[in-house]
């Protein structure tokens, strides 16, 4: 004879067991995902929610890929025809950039990778950010003969 009554119901139990394990699980994940609002921030809510709206949709915008950022003057060096040059189109000399916490290195669209990696490796600075000259620039420098 065979025990397949007992073996049935030892299937039946181990089902229920991982239903309600996987149940325990589901509501666990739901409550910790949820966050607590607090009673200041519902009643704002309450009162204007499409200020509340507007001001989180600005924080959350970021800069996208291919959009211009002002960048501060003291923080622009342009590397131009083996040269460098700061905002006012005056020489700078590399080791005085030393120190700086950022610098944005701007050089010609025709300059090879090479030469870029080597105008940026000349500077002794944490965070550079390389870009390259837009029309404007490309005519103050042609205009200025350097």
């Amino acid at each position: 004879m065979s025990d397949t009554t007992q073996t049935n119901a030892m299937a039946e139990i181990a089902l229920a067991l991982a239903m309600g394990f996987f149940s325990i699980m589901v509501l666990t994940m739901v409550s910790m995902g949820s966050g607590m609002v607090s009673q200041a921030a519902q009643s704002s809510i309450k009162e204007d929610p499409i200020n509340i709206a507007k001001t989180a949709e600005q924080s959350k915008r970021a800069p996208k890929e291919g959009e211009a950022s002002a960048v501060a003057p003291e923080n622009l060096v342009i590397f131009y025809h083996g040269h460098y040059l700061d905002n006012q189109l005056q020489p700078v000399d590399p080791s005085d950039l030393m120190g700086r916490d950022k610098v944005v290195l701007a050089v010609s669209p025709d300059l090879s990778m090479s030469k870029t990696m080597q105008a940026r490796k000349t500077l002794a600075v944490q965070d550079i950010t390389v870009v390259v000259l837009n029309e404007k620039w490309l005519m103050a420098l042609k205009e200025a003969a350097l």
